[in-house]
């Protein structure tokens, strides 16, 4: 199948609710349903926040590709551009009876609308997928830098100093930067936290997993990332997985375009602990499941670990009203999403060709 060139449409303002009504819009003519989960709270202009999913195919299919858009809140407008056009294709009518499409946008609609990676409660949802019951994991990192990734003042001198410390200690501490990422769960003000209890994200995620992916023989998943990697590239994901099959099978799907969390080709140098993939494999043990992230490379990565400091420190010390956290959202977007046609087009081309070959997969199954 041959995929047209489409533009992700966010450009003028990239608000959650336009987003989400280009997706609702898209899909009300050609989904076999939609069914959307109220967030508890509101959006930053005040708006109502929805997870919304959107079925294509049977409803009784053995097996299932999933789209997903928005597991790290601001990085989801780029999903969901890619949801967007891959209805606007054509691409969802290859959907049938014997494998059937689903489109869950908005996993994290709190940190899309208010431009956050992270939810209401400062959480990191692709973190916070761990067994609550038993002892947090400790992250020593954080115990002895927490305070230096996000110091209680922003200025220009304070930024500076506190990033040197940060590549000092980097440079000194080969496993730093895996520690760094890998999540932490003792101090929600700073990066990569995975909560205390399973966010609302969490047990929506979950719920569906229940009510619609326990019975299928065969589940695939695209979760849509941005923020690593070079301008305009994308880099294939997967889990090391100790089920050699699964893993084999996401090799012969995607060959060298997929590699590893944590591995030396990998733009993600670490293996994140409560992760949505791991999770979804454990819940679907008894099928065949095959997930990767699609990670899209924005701007340069210390930029974006820099707007990324500065939105945590803006929501733990900063002023919501000033100037300042106007230029500081603006930068979180800039870090996650690019309304550059030359970006849109090739982000769009890599994800469509990644979706095609797990379809084709699936089908063949």
């Amino acid at each position: 199948m041959q995929f047209e060139h489409y533009s992700l449409s966010y450009s003028s303002a990239s608000k959650y609710s336009k987003a989400r009504h280009n997706f609702l819009a898209a899909c009300s003519l050609t989904a076999t349903f939609t069914k959307s989960w109220q967030h508890p709270l509101r959006g930053i202009a005040g708006e109502k926040l929805y997870l919304d999913l959107a079925w294509f195919g049977d409803v009784a299919a053995s097996k299932i590709l999933i789209l997903l858009s928005g597991t790290h809140g601001v990085e989801g407008f780029c999903g969901s551009g890619i949801q967007v056009g891959s209805i606007k294709t054509g691409w969802h009518h290859q959907a049938d009876r014997d494998v059937a499409i689903m489109m869950i946008h908005g996993l994290n609609p709190y940190g899309m609308s208010h431009l956050r990676r992270v939810n209401e409660d400062g959480v990191d949802i692709n973190r916070n997928f761990v067994d609550f019951q038993q002892p947090l994991p400790k992250n020593a990192f954080y115990d002895q830098l927490a305070n230096v990734i996000i110091p209680p003042q922003w200025t220009e001198e304070t930024q500076a100093q506190t990033l040197e410390q940060i590549m000092e200690y980097l440079y000194r501490e080969p496993s730093g930067i895996a520690a760094l990422a890998t999540g932490q769960y003792q101090y929600c003000y700073a990066p990569f936290y995975g909560g205390e209890v399973p966010t609302w994200s969490n047990r929506v995620f979950n719920h569906i997993i229940n009510q619609y992916l326990l019975d299928k023989s065969a589940v695939g998943l695209l979760d849509y990332h941005t923020g690593l990697g070079q301008y305009a590239t994308g880099q294939l994901i997967a889990l090391a997985d100790p089920a050699t099959d699964r893993q084999n099978l996401a090799r012969e799907i995607w060959g060298d375009k997929l590699v590893i969390a944590g591995s030396a080709q990998s733009v993600a140098a670490y293996s994140p602990q409560g992760s949505l993939i791991s999770a979804l494999r454990h819940k679907l043990n008894r099928s065949t499941c095959i997930a990767a992230a699609y990670e899209f490379g924005t701007i340069p990565e210390t930029e974006v670990f820099q707007a990324l400091r500065a939105d945590h420190w803006l929501h733990a010390y900063g002023d919501l009203n000033s100037i300042q956290a106007q230029t500081i959202k603006q930068n979180m977007l800039n870090a996650f999403y690019s309304d550059r046609s030359d970006w849109q087009k090739s982000i769009c081309n890599l994800a469509f060709e990644a979706q095609e070959e797990l379809l084709t997969a699936l089908k063949s199954l």
